[in-house]
């Protein structure tokens, strides 16, 4: 008995951090911005990007909109639903973050998420609202609410989850 006590203390103590996290801030994830270099994506290096050819380009000629060098370019695919891909504004190379992949813009409840989408030119942080997609269609649903990530090494990193209660 003794031992599934400290084994429930041991394991409460571990899941409090976690609990009482501050929701991350743009400000936490500088990103010094810069000039884009060039001015027409890399289809050789990016074939699916060729799908997208005029949203991507249009995004680009826009310039630096995420992480100091990078246009983040979205597009609707239905209702309640985005798309998008974040290009490199030195390279041209485009990169398709899984959780791009046909994300949902509607929380469980019905509601739409607005904005769906939070970020800044000169921060690393992204902001997803709703339920961010998965490259995988078999994938169990994710739950909705908050979904903070770090831009770094051409990736989104989880930092954070927020849930958004039931109304």
């Amino acid at each position: 008995m003794k031992r599934m006590i400290y084994l429930l203390v041991f394991a409460f103590a571990l899941t409090v951090p976690c609990l009482s996290q501050p929701i991350p801030k743009f400000s936490q994830y500088p990103a010094s911005v810069q000039r884009p270099r060039v001015t027409a994506i890399n289809f050789k290096t990016n074939p699916d990007a060729r799908s997208f050819r005029t949203r991507l380009s249009e995004g680009l000629r826009n310039g630096v909109n995420f992480a100091g060098h990078y246009a983040l370019v979205g597009w609707g695919c239905g209702t309640g639903c985005i798309s998008g891909a974040i290009v490199d504004t030195r390279t041209g190379k485009v990169y398709w973050p899984e959780q791009f992949n046909a994300f949902g813009v509607l929380y469980t409840d019905g509601n739409y998420a607005y904005p769906p989408v939070e970020y800044k030119k000169n921060s690393r942080l992204l902001v997803i609202h709703g339920i961010p997609g998965e490259k995988d269609d078999d994938a169990p649903a994710k739950p909705s609410g908050s979904y903070y990530y770090e831009w770094k090494n051409n990736r989104l990193r989880q930092v954070r989850f927020v849930a958004k209660p039931m109304e």
